[in-house]
């Protein structure tokens, strides 16, 4: 039996496409090189507004301010080198107080990756942001393997909404982005849910605590409100 050609599609299109399924309307950004086709997959796709900011710091904190607004996920698209380090003070709050962030950056190609060379950048403006982020995130990835796109998007979304919710990064270097992908063959990155309530036991005992308190204080943070 003869198999059908494969619907191949630009990796950068399945991105935005794949954001728009998971009612992620907005994606706040500064526009650069290292991100062009990312960019270019945003103002084409047509179900994703694109809101472009003058610095990446407002961008990643209009995306953070959209997540508490709509209590969804924000989601910023930054370039490479100072697009990423310019995110990190929004990336920093969003850690602290816990609201859901999606930050997808470009990188350089594959080949111009400094790797273990010893020396501090070979790529235009190329830093190794992820190494960066892991202490400020809840996962943080580089995507080299442009198969792994829907594993690591599926995967990155998971972990910024379960539990205690988030930030998240995924750093996709200039030809992942442009790599022609067949969805179909995509493996699925979704863990099994798992539930994340307080045991019974733990939640009588502190309305015991309340009930039989004289004079009860309580220090009311944004997590009661998440």
């Amino acid at each position: 039996m003869l198999r059908s050609p494969a619907a191949e599609l630009k990796l950068a299109d399945f991105v935005v496409e794949f954001l728009a399924e998971q009612n992620i309307n907005a994606v706040f950004l500064v526009p650069g090189g290292g991100s062009m086709h990312l960019c270019d997959a945003l103002a084409r796709n047509g179900k994703v507004e694109f809101v472009p900011t003058h610095h990446e710091q407002s961008a990643a904190i209009a995306a953070e301010a959209y997540a508490r607004v709509t209590g969804g996920v924000g989601c910023v698209f930054v370039t490479t080198g100072p697009g990423g380090t310019n995110a990190m003070t929004a990336v920093a709050g969003s850690w602290i107080e816990s609201i859901p962030l999606l930050v997808i950056s470009g990188q350089v190609k594959r080949s111009d990756l400094k790797r273990e060379s010893g020396v501090r950048q070979r790529g235009v403006q190329e830093v190794d942001v992820i190494s960066m982020v892991k202490p400020i995130t809840k996962y943080a990835k580089l995507v080299e393997n442009p198969n792994d796109i829907r594993f690591e998007l599926e995967r990155a979304l998971q972990i910024a909404v379960s539990g205690r919710k988030g930030p998240v990064w995924l750093d996709i270097p200039l030809d992942v982005q442009s790599t022609s992908i067949d969805p179909q063959l995509l493996r699925s990155g979704l863990a099994p849910e798992r539930p994340c309530h307080a045991p019974q036991s733990v939640v009588l005992g502190v309305i015991d605590q309340i009930n039989n308190a004289h004079r009860p204080v309580l220090l009311v943070g944004h997590g009661v409100r998440l």
